[in-house]
């Protein structure tokens, strides 16, 4: 079961967002030009949707490793270097992550305090600021495993520059 989880997570949020995205703003357009009215709650929901999207995309983005990274003067030197490039570069992220976790912490516990809530659907402004926090546990524990992959088992295929078909 961890393994289905740890495989359908992130693609099941990211679908059911970008879904529920599509939905609501086709929905509040036909109710804007069939009805004259809108959908009062369409356009909160379809931010919230799209924060969680962008969110858990960047988590769904290093697990895959396709996030952004210039290799060009990491791929001049033997795999060993790679290696240690490598376990530093990680090590970096994951100190942005677990950064980034804690000040989602933060400012949802901020939100928390204030008691604000969105202005269409009432829910707590925490509800939007969460994301931050389970995109950064989730970054980081992805990382974490990177780190195990490279520094444990010395795999560093995953980082392999694939060539480009001609």
């Amino acid at each position: 079961m961890f393994r289905a989880l740890e495989k359908y997570f992130e693609p099941t949020v990211i679908v059911a967002s970008l879904l529920t995205i599509i939905i609501m703003v086709f929905a509040d357009v036909i109710a804007r030009f069939a009805f004259s009215t809108s959908i009062v709650v369409a356009n909160e929901i379809a931010r919230i949707c799209f924060v969680y999207l962008i969110y858990f995309g960047i988590s769904y983005a290093i697990r895959e490793h396709r996030h952004m990274r210039v290799t060009f003067f990491v791929d001049k030197f033997p795999a060993k270097f790679k290696r240690m490039i490598l376990l530093v570069s990680e090590s970096i992220f994951l100190i942005y992550s677990i950064t980034v976790c804690v000040l989602g912490i933060e400012i949802t516990q901020q939100a928390i305090a204030r008691g604000k809530a969105l202005s269409a659907t009432q829910w707590p402004t925490s509800v939007l600021y969460a994301a931050i926090i389970f995109s950064g546990l989730l970054c980081a524990l992805r990382l974490l495993y990177s780190l195990y992959l490279i520094g444990v088992r010395g795999d560093i295929s995953m980082y392999q520059n694939e060539e480009m078909p001609q």
